[in-house]
């Protein structure tokens, strides 16, 4: 169970991630792939897992490859397993977001 939870926690800070560097409120996705804004938060932050019909539905509402939700996924969970001491600060997570919406204009 523990590895279900890791890997739903990478894929849904990559459906947050992309969500903010486009400029999508939560509660908009949420009614863009017909669930609650509390289900979209649950997933950003890998308290629940997606579902098939979920996934497509938020590929296409990002306009992104189902893919960039898996991609390197393995070598992610390896990653933080070297690094579990370098957590991101909220400062630096916010810098990140201001740089891909820079990367955008």
């Amino acid at each position: 169970m523990e590895m279900t939870v890791d890997y739903n926690k990478i894929i849904g800070t990559r459906v947050k991630l992309i969500r903010i560097s486009r400029n999508i409120s939560q509660t908009e996705l949420a009614k863009q792939i017909d669930v609650t804004q509390t289900h979209l938060s649950n997933i950003e932050n890998g308290r629940a897992g997606l579902t098939l019909l979920n996934l497509i539905k938020l590929h296409k509402a990002l306009d992104c490859s189902c893919a960039n939700f898996f991609v390197d996924i393995d070598e992610v969970k390896m990653q933080e397993k070297d690094d579990e001491d370098e957590k991101i600060s909220v400062k630096e997570f916010n810098e990140l977001v201001r740089l891909l919406r820079e990367s955008k204009k």
